[in-house]
C-alpha cells in the first residue's frame, strides 16, 4: 500500500493521520506532500510522518494562482517517482489534475460549499468525491454521502483522550474556567469575500473581564493582546479545546473541533456552511453568527450558564456520537478494500 497525502492546510494533517499511521503499521509507504501553512510542519514533524514542501502559501489571487502552478508541477514530478497506488486530499485542486494527468487515483473528501470555483474544477476530475450528508452544495453524481465530520477522524473517541496536564502547560488552573479565541489569516481561497470579528482587540478585552482568554492565530496574535497567546505545542491544541468552557472564533474547523469535544462554540464569520448548520440545528453544539455583538451575548449567556451546565454538554455530545461515523475507521475500510479488491 503506497498512499500519498497531499496536505494544504494544519487540519488536513489529523484528517489523514489515522490512515497513514495505520498504512505504515501494516509495512505500506506513506508521503505527506506539504504546504508551509500556519503549523502544519510542526505537526507533520510531531506525529513524525514522512513528508516534504512542495510550496509554502501564495498570497492573493495572483499569488495563490502562481503557487497552484508551481505546486502542480512539483506534484507530478513527485508522484513519477514515488509512484503511488492512490492520492488522497482535502478540496484536491492539485491532486485531482495531476491524477488525471498521471493516471493515479485521486480520492477528495470536502466539506465545504462556499469554495464554488474550486469546487466546479476539482469535481469532475478527481477519481472518487466524498461529502458529509450535511453538505448542502452542487454535487455531481458519483459523490458519495457519508454520515460523519471530517473531525471525527481524529476527534472520536475511539482515538482521542483528553489530556487535563495541557492545563498546567498553559498556565491554568485545574478547575479554572477558560475561552479559547481563534483569529485567522483571511488568506484561503473560499474565505474570499467573508469577514469575521470587526474588532478582536475589543472582544477579546471584553471577554477577559468574564473568563481567562486564550488567543490562537494563524498569523499571530495582535501585540495587543499578546498576553494571552496560547503556549501549548499545536498538536497539543485539542486537548486544550476539550478542557475549555468555551470557544468563539472565526476558524470554521477549530469551531467544528470544539463542538465534536462537547464544548459549546461560537462560529464568528459570514461563510454559512452545511455541518456548521448541522451542528448547530440538528445537535445544538455550535452557533452560527456574523455579528461580534451577537457572539459577544451568545459567549456572556454560555459562560453565566457553566455552573452545572457540564451534563447537558456531554449529553448532546453523545447525541452527535450516536448519530454519526467513526470516520477514522471508514477511511482505513474504504481505502482497504479498494486496493485490495
Amino acid at each position: 500500500m503506497r498512499l500519498l497525502f497531499d496536505v494544504l492546510h494544519p487540519a488536513h494533517v489529523h484528517f489523514f493521520r489515522h490512515l497513514a499511521e495505520t498504512a505504515l503499521a501494516e509495512g505500506g509507504d506513506v508521503l505527506f506532500t506539504a504546504r508551509e501553512k500556519d503549523v502544519t510542519l510542526e505537526l507533520l514533524a510531531a506525529y513524525d510522518l514522512p513528508h516534504e514542501v512542495l510550496t509554502g502559501i501564495g498570497g492573493g489571487a495572483v499569488g495563490l494562482a502562481r503557487e497552484m502552478v508551481v505546486r502542480t508541477l512539483k506534484l507530478t514530478r513527485r508522484v513519477r517517482r514515488f509512484k503511488p497506488d492512490l492520492m488522497l486530499g482535502i478540496m484536491g485542486p492539485v491532486i485531482a489534475p495531476v491524477g488525471r494527468a498521471t493516471r493515479v487515483p485521486s480520492w477528495v473528501y470536502y466539506d465545504t460549499e462556499t469554495a464554488t470555483a474550486t469546487n466546479r474544477f476539482v469535481y469532475p476530475l478527481c477519481s472518487r468525491l466524498f461529502l458529509p450528508e450535511s453538505y448542502q452544495g452542487p454535487a455531481p453524481k458519483k459523490a458519495e454521502r457519508y454520515a460523519g465530520y471530517h473531525e471525527l477522524a481524529y476527534l472520536h473517541p475511539s482515538r482521542f483522550t483528553v489530556d487535563p496536564t495541557v492545563r498546567q502547560e498553559a498556565g491554568l488552573g485545574p478547575d479554572e474556567p477558560f475561552a479559547v479565541v481563534r483569529l485567522v489569516s483571511w488568506e484561503a481561497s473560499h474565505d474570499v469575500g467573508d469577514t469575521g470579528f470587526a474588532n478582536p482587540v475589543r472582544f477579546v478585552n471584553d471577554l477577559k473581564q468574564r473568563i481567562r482568554v486564550v488567543i490562537t492565530g494563524e498569523r499571530g496574535v495582535p501585540p495587543e493582546l499578546a498576553e494571552h497567546a496560547m503556549t501549548v505545542p499545536p498538536h497539543r491544541i485539542h486537548h486544550l479545546l476539550a478542557e475549555a468552557s468555551l470557544y468563539v472564533g472565526e476558524g470554521a474547523t477549530m469551531a467544528a473541533e470544539a463542538a465534536i469535544l462537547g464544548t459549546p462554540a461560537v462560529f464568528m464569520h459570514t461563510a454559512r456552511l452545511g455541518y456548521m448548520l448541522e451542528l448547530e440545528e440538528r445537535f445544538g453544539l455550535l452557533w452560527n453568527t456574523a455579528s461580534q455583538q451577537v457572539a459577544e451575548d451568545k459567549a456572556k449567556q454560555i459562560i453565566d450558564d457553566l455552573p452545572g451546565a457540564a451534563q447537558q454538554w456531554a449529553d448532546k455530545r453523545q447525541r452527535m456520537l450516536d448519530a454519526k461515523l467513526d470516520v477514522g475507521a471508514w477511511m482505513v475500510d474504504h481505502v482497504r478494500a479498494a486496493l485490495e479488491g
